[in-house]
């Protein structure tokens, strides 16, 4: 028997398409994403900015429900891949949450 690749995550990913900014640790430049999924250590994002790997960034995701409170966090970037409607698909790792 097979496992799904989802399956042998290690943390669930919840989907979210929420909107967020993005700050690069070296600029004072603030840029706008969506954050498509996130997970206890991970987050998925999509924005019009290219973001490096190894790039450290400071995100700020709002929730599109009240319930749930906003998320600041430092994020390492790992993989950063070409997405053709949105500009790019950004995965972190996250480091810190403040």
């Amino acid at each position: 028997m097979s496992i799904d690749y989802d399956e042998k995550r290690e943390f669930f990913r919840m989907n979210t398409n929420s909107a967020m900014t993005i700050k690069p640790a070296d600029s004072d430049e603030v840029y706008e994403g969506v954050c498509v999924n996130l997970s206890a250590n991970g987050v998925l994002f999509t924005s019009s900015q290219r973001f490096d790997p190894g790039s450290i960034i400071h995100i700020n995701i709002t929730p599109t429900k009240a319930v749930v409170a906003p998320l600041d966090a430092v994020v390492e970037v790992i993989r950063t891949q070409v997405d053709s409607e949105k500009g790019y698909a950004i995965a972190g790792q996250i480091k810190q949450i403040s």
